[in-house]
């Protein structure tokens, strides 16, 4: 972030945001365009793009993928261009190519909404998430990152499987809930109905991993059975500026759907102490559940604007907004207290002619 600060104008800020066909790109893109007190003039950008473009964007250009080779210097190209001033990373593979070359846009005068390199790529990674926390003396939930399928059935059994489920997932995913599994022998009350994780037993995982010709790289974990928080924060330099948190009342696999802004202090305290200890230096988010003994746990770390963060707006704080003013050098209130507010989110359709 630069060290000048700015005042607010009305000068216009030319932001990038990443992902911009994605499926929850919109309420970004209207968050921005509906703001009054500022000037944005979005370019987006995407893999995967044809002629049609997404409405409210100034400009729409098509990019490579964030984990191929040529990302960078198509993204620097197009910033340099552009004469961008905030680039937003919105997915993972993304979020990791640009977090690892922060420092060379903040040389062209793009700065991005993340914090730095390795601080990300730890939070990103499942695995390395969990043991970095535990080293630091925070309370996670039980965990083992097995090396081959003898070792994952072992861990699994620790965990009190078959009596008690336990969680499957690849380390590194790209986000969402790619490849999570809900390991559970008895399946058969819930399995039609379900709109949560997938189910799988033990020895079909194992038989199923066994197919594959390296063992990859994942985690077991155990099931966290109760109240499902996503917590969005925005900090600097490791000191957290705001953390709202946020119930997932409805939750889809991958998504909010539903979700309820409530203060809750233990939640509150329990992710202040997961950013001073990473030292988030932007926006981030952190998925919790509830253990059985009813203490928060966290079980999953976006360090990057959450996919549901232009929900805090409703309940006067607006975090996505914020993220790009500090990172930008512009001032911000920081004594603003979020009220209750609960969020609904709808699909909304477009239409062009062939």
């Amino acid at each position: 972030m630069k060290n000048n600060i700015k005042s607010s104008s009305k000068k216009q800020i030319r932001v990038l945001l990443t992902s911009s066909r994605g499926a929850i790109a919109l309420g970004r893109v209207e968050a921005l365009k509906n703001n009054s007190d500022y000037n944005f003039y979005i370019i987006g950008t995407d893999a995967s793009l044809d002629n049609f473009k997404l409405p409210l964007v100034d400009e729409q250009i098509k990019v490579p993928l964030g984990d191929e080779p040529n990302f960078f210097n198509e993204l620097k190209d197009i910033a340099l261009k552009k004469k961008v001033d905030v680039i937003i990373p919105a997915s993972d593979f993304e979020l990791e190519s640009i977090a690892k070359y922060k420092n060379e846009f903040e040389k062209i005068g793009s700065n991005c909404v993340c914090s730095d390199y390795e601080i990300t790529k730890t939070a990103m990674n499942k695995a390395d998430m969990l043991d970095y926390l535990k080293s630091k003396g925070v309370a996670v939930p039980k965990f083992f990152i097995p090396k081959n399928t003898d070792e994952l059935e072992k861990m699994i059994k620790e965990l009190g499987y078959p009596k008690n489920p336990a969680i499957f997932k690849p380390a590194s995913s790209g986000g969402g809930n790619r490849g999570v599994w809900l390991v559970q022998e008895d399946f058969s009350k819930d399995f039609l109905n379900t709109k949560a994780v997938p189910f799988i037993s033990l020895s079909e995982l194992i038989s199923q991993l066994k197919k594959l010709k390296t063992f990859p790289h994942v985690v077991v974990m155990e099931y966290l059975p109760g109240e499902e928080y996503s917590v969005d924060g925005l900090g600097q330099n490791g000191n957290p500026r705001y953390i709202i948190p946020r119930v997932r009342v409805s939750p889809l696999p991958g998504y909010s759907q539903e979700g309820l802004i409530k203060s809750n202090t233990e939640v509150l305290d329990y992710v202040t102490e997961i950013c001073e200890k990473f030292g988030f230096d932007s926006n981030f988010n952190v998925q919790l559940k509830y253990t059985s003994d009813n203490k928060p746990s966290v079980y999953e770390i976006n360090p990057r604007v959450s996919a549901t963060v232009v929900a805090n707006a409703s309940a006067g704080v607006d975090l996505f907004l914020f993220g790009i003013l500090q990172t930008a050098g512009y001032e911000y209130p920081l004594d603003l207290k979020p009220t209750s507010s609960r969020m609904i989110r709808f699909w909304k359709e477009f239409y062009k002619s062939e």
